[in-house]
């Protein structure tokens, strides 16, 4: 398939003083859309700590005795939480 595309002069003349434009073209543009098509596939992916939580929220036995604790320990550094400058 053939396809025109504009570039700016500066980058056209760089491109065209090149031995092989086409093959250099065919090159960038293919690592740029495997690029773009990891970042997509890993921006679909959760996240780390959304992939902890599922697993909590799924499997609470998973925490095998440590939910009380936790929550306590959750309780206890919301209500004795400060800033530095806060003192």
């Amino acid at each position: 398939m053939k396809m025109t595309l504009t570039f700016p002069d500066e980058i056209a003349q760089q491109i065209q003083g090149l031995s092989n434009p086409s093959e250099f073209v065919n090159k960038v543009v293919k690592d740029a859309l495997k690029k773009l098509t990891l970042q997509q596939q890993k921006a679909s992916e959760p996240h780390r700590w959304a992939k902890i939580v599922q697993r909590v929220q799924n499997d609470p036995i998973h925490l095998d005795g440590y939910s009380q604790q936790l929550k306590k320990d959750m309780k206890e550094f919301r209500e004795n939480f400060e800033f530095l400058h806060d003192k």
